[in-house]
């Protein structure tokens, strides 16, 4: 593994890691926006309750999955750290 491949796959990893979470926070943001607008109620907790009960919920039901690219990604580096070290 070389310096290029581990950075691309620390990328790679916060992708996965990150990608869902902000995914559905994206969605749920315009969506709370949109009935916001409807409804002309300018509460400001109402997306934040939303957003947070949805990253509980994305959390939960893809955590697992979510942390198998940071798990591989982890075992990647430590078994070529001896090979980056030494070069």
């Amino acid at each position: 593994m070389t310096e290029t491949e581990v950075s691309v796959g620390a990328w790679v990893a916060f992708a996965e890691l990150a990608g869902p979470a902000l995914l559905v926070m994206l969605a749920v943001g315009l969506a709370a926006g949109m009935l916001q607008t409807a409804t002309q109620i300018r509460e400001t907790s109402v997306p934040f309750v939303l957003k947070l009960a949805s990253l509980a919920v994305i959390t939960s039901v893809g955590g697992r999955l979510m942390m198998q690219g940071v798990e591989g990604y982890a075992t990647r580096l430590i078994s070529a750290l001896p090979g980056l070290v030494h070069g």
